[in-house]
């Protein structure tokens, strides 16, 4: 990957400054601390999770250079599985999300703030878009696949 380059994650590949462990520790204490319901949990360093259903996860993550979310499912469940099981809200479900399925390899209606996550003072514009992102995906996938009927159109 030639310098300066950013993967899918945008995740430094060359002199840019990344994010360290214990500041990424910081970002997400500060988040959790903020939301105060003890609905997120664990996901990986780079990532927490609010759990919707069994096979129904919502991701939050930070990175570098963009703050974001994404629906996947349970730990270990491949991205074709979850695609497929989420076709059937469609089209409904991407329309109310803004994001498509199946538009970023891996994540199912990724959304995204492209924000200097590296600096500190950029974390609370951070926390707001989470939260009401958070907020705005969890209403429709409460609405539109856990309570809702297949094939929403």
């Amino acid at each position: 990957m030639p310098e300066r380059q950013l993967d899918e994650w945008d995740f430094s590949h060359g002199s840019l400054r990344s994010l360290s462990a214990p500041e990424i520790r910081r970002f997400w204490d500060g988040y959790i601390a903020r939301r105060g319901d003890g609905l997120i949990v664990h996901g990986s360093l780079y990532s927490r999770w609010r759990i919707l259903a069994d096979d129904l996860v919502l991701s939050l993550y930070v990175a570098n250079r963009s703050v974001g979310l994404f629906v996947r499912g349970q730990r270990g469940e491949s991205f074709a599985t979850t695609a497929s099981r989420l076709s059937a809200y469609e089209p409904g479900l991407g329309r109310t999300l803004g994001a498509g399925l199946r538009d970023f390899p891996g994540c199912c209606y990724l959304g995204r703030l492209p924000l200097a996550a590296t600096d500190p003072a950029s974390w609370p514009q951070a926390y707001e878009w989470l939260e009401r992102e958070e907020e705005r995906y969890c209403r429709a996938l409460n609405d539109l696949v856990l309570r809702g009927p297949a094939g929403q159109a």
